[in-house]
């Protein structure tokens, strides 16, 4: 019974797999080739050059200067919205009337696809007609802040969009993880008289601890591949205070033509992403299973 099972699972699992590791496959293996040639659509001849290429990464002051805007945005991001997740997911793991809509009005920003959200919030940020500088100027903080023109607040400007977007992603993974812990330690500490401080510490914390990796895990890598939302929000700007790796790799390839060297830079951030999801799980997920 259990064989035949299998043999149904793979037939169902099987060719969808197939297809997809083949394309992968092929999709990667045409992104390194191109990345050991030099390929510009603006020159006739393609010539090889081996790791040419990739030992041009580590000699360019802009990919560089572009790796630690990548960082800055991805740490920032990931921790706020991993505090904010985890704040929302114990509010509302408490029962009241309005859980239920408060929790699907929650996910909102997480349904939309993140151009609507970027083009939302380029209205929010205008410098004359936005409701931020609108609402600062209620309390007098009033001003023509120009959030997204201004070398030193565009990129935080872009980490607040992304944590209003992926917050609710962070808390729908959390809240799950509440719903799904044991109640028999909760009894113990309720009896034993501890406070809910001592509860949360010592007992939700470590035991939503490799959730809350995964959902880390999870935004990380994500938030490395952000593109959408820098390229309608600022397009790297100003001055390239914004530009991302992912942004940066555009620009090589669609803007400057070098193919090559986009596709180098593609494969340098589809090893680091692989990295950090082995290291993830292998040091940090499986150990606390």
């Amino acid at each position: 019974m259990d064989k035949n099972l299998r043999v149904k699972q793979w037939i169902w699992i099987g060719p969808p797999l197939i297809m997809v590791s083949l394309l992968t496959l092929v999709v990667l293996s045409y992104a390194v080739y191109l990345g050991v040639h030099d390929v510009n659509l603006l020159k006739k001849n393609f010539s090889y050059t081996g790791f040419g290429n990739f030992v041009k990464i580590w000699h360019d002051a802009r990919a560089w200067s572009s790796v630690w805007k990548t960082v800055k945005f991805v740490f920032i991001g990931t921790l706020l919205e991993a505090i904010l997740g985890l704040a929302l997911a114990l509010y509302l793991h408490k029962d009241f009337k309005l859980r239920k809509i408060t929790r699907s009005l929650l996910l909102i920003p997480m349904i939309m696809t993140p151009v609507v959200s970027a083009l939302i919030w380029r209205i929010f940020y205008d410098p004359y007609s936005g409701i931020i500088n609108y609402l600062l100027g209620i309390i007098g903080l009033g001003g023509k802040h120009d959030w997204l023109g201004n070398p030193d607040m565009a990129l935080y400007s872009l980490i607040i969009t992304d944590i209003w977007q992926w917050t609710p992603f962070v808390f729908l993974i959390l809240a799950s993880g509440l719903d799904s812990l044991p109640a028999e330690p909760y009894e113990a500490a309720k009896v034993d008289g501890a406070s809910r401080f001592n509860t949360f510490w010592h007992i939700t914390l470590p035991l939503l601890k490799p959730v809350i990796l995964i959902a880390v895990m999870l935004r990380v890598i994500d938030s490395i591949k952000t593109f959408d939302l820098i390229y309608v929000m600022t397009r790297g700007g100003p001055a390239l205070k914004t530009e991302t790796l992912n942004m940066y790799t555009y620009v090589q390839g669609m803007n400057n033509f070098n193919i090559s060297y986009a596709s180098a830079l593609s494969i340098s951030i589809t090893i680091v992403l692989t990295i950090l999801f082995v290291y993830f799980y292998k040091n940090v997920i499986a150990q606390k299973n």
